[in-house]
């Protein structure tokens, strides 16, 4: 597997890209992915241990090392959860849409759709609103071309699966928060 290729393609031709991984096994995606994530998780640990080391606090400084290594195990383990959460969750708003490709596309689509936020996930300031919209647009794309879905159904379904959520915890704070306060 070219993964250098297939970052390139992803992030700057994902419908020719997704086309010719439609038949990728998903033991290649979860490589590629975790390939990606441990990238990731590595970088941020070292940050991680380096701001602690700097914060110069004798008994913290002792333990930035550990906190390093349970920051890239934190990562890797939240990133491969979230995957296989996203996946199924974005999965049932595509089959409701017309999607019927399989939960495997549908995988592809978000653990290949993840890329940019991977690749420039450590890069602070703009990158935090950059990646993850150019992340959330190569996952319509992957929806679109793994499903054969119109761009309008592809945006629908990753709307809805954004959405849903989000309405639902609106829905739990007001009511919950005058609760709260009353």
């Amino acid at each position: 597997m070219n993964v250098l290729g297939k970052i390139r393609g992803f992030a700057f031709n994902p419908a020719k890209e997704f086309a010719a991984s439609r038949e990728d096994a998903l033991s290649d995606v979860f490589k590629y992915y975790v390939l990606l994530l441990a990238i990731l998780a590595a970088i941020l640990a070292i940050a991680v241990t380096a701001v602690v080391a700097m914060l110069g606090l004798p008994l913290i400084s002792k333990f930035a090392p550990l906190l390093g290594a349970g920051a890239f195990v934190g990562i890797i383990a939240v990133g491969i959860i979230a995957a296989i959460y996203i996946s199924v969750w974005l999965h049932i708003w595509v089959y409701l849409l017309g999607g019927r490709k399989g939960l495997k596309q549908t995988v592809k689509a978000i653990t290949y759709g993840s890329t940019p936020c991977l690749v420039l996930g450590w890069v602070p300031g703009p990158n935090v609103i950059i990646a993850p919209i150019w992340s959330l647009l190569v996952v319509i794309s992957g929806v679109m071309e793994l499903h054969e879905l119109s761009p309008g159904m592809a945006i629908l379904a990753v709307i809805l699966a954004i959405l849903v959520p989000l309405i639902i915890l609106g829905a739990v704070i007001a009511t919950l928060v005058p609760t709260m306060l009353g």
